[in-house]
């Protein structure tokens, strides 16, 4: 297992899991998550797909240890999303996805996986990247035969095909947080809060559209749903569509998490990336209990 792997994703060794299992699930390759949202468990992706992941975040991680100020923003594999892992360098964030190819150059990257992330990309600044692995046959994959397109980044712009060099494009400019971001900021906050309480965690997804947030085990072993919003100042405000979320998870108790985001540097009252943030929290408000 890669560092990457030990890190970041608890998926077990790969090599040996493509060897042994890579043919029953091909057909699984680029599935669609995101109409699933609402299962408590996700959706193991085809271990093709994992095996290449595992690649790019390793391959990317080497260059980002050699840079300061480089860090993950998500890393771990959740669903649904619009990318496969997302780093952010200076004030740039680059939102990375997975594009494997056969050994004539044809992508098996499905064009509503480019749409999505583009689309998301444009709303929360980011810089949409391709990362491409050479399958030689995807159909019948073998660990031997999969490798990263080139060496060093292996970064390419989705929208243009030019090269990434994130060295070359951060910027150091002064750089708003985005919506999307103090979200995922606001869940990792509760995702390590529950770690401190000893909750297991069963899933977890940052997509502004979906709800609910989090998944997972109470004291008792329950699983339990988690609402995560924040706010820049005041009372954190419940989804208009709270009725329509509990409807849904009503056979599991849910509980609701407001986190008020404001920055350190008394100075400004704008919240940028890179910059320190004050976390205001006072724990969970149980909003449903499952009958």
């Amino acid at each position: 297992m890669g560092l990457f792997d030990k890190i970041l994703n608890p998926f077990g060794d790969n090599n040996d899991k493509m060897n042994r299992h890579v043919h029953q699930n091909i057909s699984k390759e680029y599935k669609d998550l995101s109409k699933e949202s609402q299962k408590v468990t996700p959706i193991t992706p085809s271990d093709l797909l994992l095996f290449c992941r595992n690649i790019a975040g390793e391959q990317i991680q080497t260059h980002m240890y050699i840079l300061n100020n480089c860090k993950w923003v998500r890393a771990e594999y959740t669903y649904p999303t619009f990318d496969s892992m997302n780093f952010m360098y200076k004030s740039s964030i680059f939102s990375v996805i997975i594009d494997i190819l056969d050994e004539h150059g044809q992508s098996y990257l499905p064009e509503e996986f480019v749409k999505r992330q583009l689309y998301a990309s444009r709303t929360y600044n980011l810089i949409p990247c391709k990362f491409p692995v050479v399958v030689k046959d995807p159909h019948e994959p073998k660990a031997e035969e999969i490798r990263p397109l080139h060496d060093g980044w292996n970064l390419y712009n989705t929208d243009s095909g030019e090269e990434i060099i994130p060295e070359q494009i951060a910027t150091n400019s002064l750089v708003e947080m985005s919506d999307w971001e103090l979200h995922n900021f606001a869940i990792h906050f509760v995702i390590n809060y529950l770690i401190v309480k000893k909750r297991k965690i069963l899933s977890w997804q940052d997509t502004l559209e979906i709800d609910p947030q989090i998944w997972f085990l109470d004291g008792q072993g329950n699983k339990c749903w988690l609402l995560v919003r924040c706010s820049g100042e005041g009372e954190v405000q419940k989804p208009e569509k709270m009725n329509e979320i509990i409807r849904r998870c009503f056979k599991n108790d849910g509980y609701f998490a407001g986190i008020t985001l404001e920055p350190k540097d008394k100075e400004t009252d704008k919240l940028y990336r890179g910059f320190d943030v004050k976390v205001s929290f006072v724990g969970f408000e149980k909003i449903h209990t499952a009958l």
